[in-house]
């Protein structure tokens, strides 16, 4: 993803090879979002909330969806022209689309139309009594409709239970929807389902709205004008050092590379005017707590940037304190290393 971006800034925009390479950037986004999910449901790690636009996201992630049926399917949406920004976690929302749409599959056994549609919705006190449930307030709606055989009112009570399933031995775990479920609750919303037997079903899943720009919004507005100052990289792998080293040098910043902790920490010593320190949290000899600590112990005002493919939580257990933690998930892309690294840098001048 990082050398993809890199090619990507200076290839030309009416280059015939760019649309391959927008491609293959896509590709890896996607991998990476999976494999961020399948590590945060393994370790139960809490979910990373950041501004998300589901029309957005629905509409990249239609392709795989539609991979996911049978060719006597037909998939269609029907978005909102509304904004549709909601705090969610992207991997999760995905793993919800999966699950509702693999279960809509299942229940067309003999083909059919699936919808996915999206819509705002108000909660107010006539919404709570009439549903029993909700807190006042907007909310993006998330629809999906299908015509398969739908459920009996005794099936449709158990269906977000653990382990419940109507497929026959081998072939369901019971746990897709009460997964669903359990995202839903994760990120403050409701999800309500509507079935009758031969009429199909319609899953609903509110999520509140929120005012606020998206990743991709904050990183088209991160300025191109060269940045100043000298950066310590240190990280044990090569290939991850090379590319921020890359990375920062593109953008007209000085850097210094560290293998490991120790090297970290003599370089550090060995050149007093770096303006901030870059540290894996995993390295040989010494992990980014230790070479953070003794940084701090030779220069106090030092700025230190945590990277790992760990979540934050992790780093703080390790003893160090939320408000002098400035941290970036790994895998690394370009824009948002940029943005972090500026950031950092114009409150150590500000």
């Amino acid at each position: 993803m990082g050398y993809a971006s890199l090619m990507q800034i200076k290839m030309e925009k009416d280059n015939p090879l760019r649309p391959y390479l927008d491609q293959i950037l896509s590709a890896s986004r996607k991998a990476a979002d999976l494999t961020q999910s399948l590590l945060a449901f393994s370790r139960k790690q809490p979910v990373t909330l950041l501004p998300l636009d589901i029309n957005s996201t629905i509409g990249s992630t239609k392709k795989l969806l539609k991979r996911l049926l049978t060719e006597d399917i037909d998939l269609s949406t029907s978005l909102t022209r509304d904004d549709t920004v909601v705090m969610a976690d992207r991997s999760q929302v995905d793993q919800i689309l999966f699950n509702l749409v693999t279960n809509a599959r299942d229940a067309m056994p003999r083909g059919g139309t699936l919808t996915i549609k999206t819509d705002i919705a108000e909660i107010d006190e006539r919404f709570t009594r009439t549903h029993g449930f909700g807190s006042p307030g907007q909310y993006v709606v998330i629809t999906i409709l299908d015509t398969g055989e739908g459920m009996d009112e005794a099936t449709r009570r158990k269906i977000f239970d653990p382990f419940f399933t109507t497929k026959e031995t081998g072939k369901g775990t019971g746990l897709g929807l009460a997964t669903v479920y359990g995202i839903v609750k994760q990120h403050n919303g409701y999800i309500t389902v509507q079935s009758e037997p031969g009429r199909g079903s319609a899953f609903r899943i509110y999520l509140p709205a929120v005012r606020a720009k998206t990743d991709h919004e904050q990183e088209a507005a991160i300025p191109n004008d060269p940045g100043t100052g000298t950066i310590l990289i240190a990280e044990d792998n090569q290939e991850v050092r090379r590319f921020i080293r890359e990375a920062l040098r593109e953008y007209g910043y000085t850097t210094i590379e560290a293998v490991d902790g120790e090297d970290a920490v003599s370089k550090f010593r060995e050149h007093r005017e770096i303006d901030l320190v870059i540290v894996d949290s995993v390295m040989p000899k010494k992990n980014g707590r230790e070479v953070y600590e003794e940084v701090h112990r030779m220069d106090p005002r030092a700025r230190v940037l945590f990277m790992s493919g760990y979540t934050k939580d992790v780093i703080l257990e390790k003893g160090i304190e939320d408000g002098g933690l400035d941290f970036i998930a790994k895998p690394l892309t370009l824009d948002r290393l940029l943005k972090k690294v500026r950031e950092l840098l114009a409150g150590q001048t500000g």
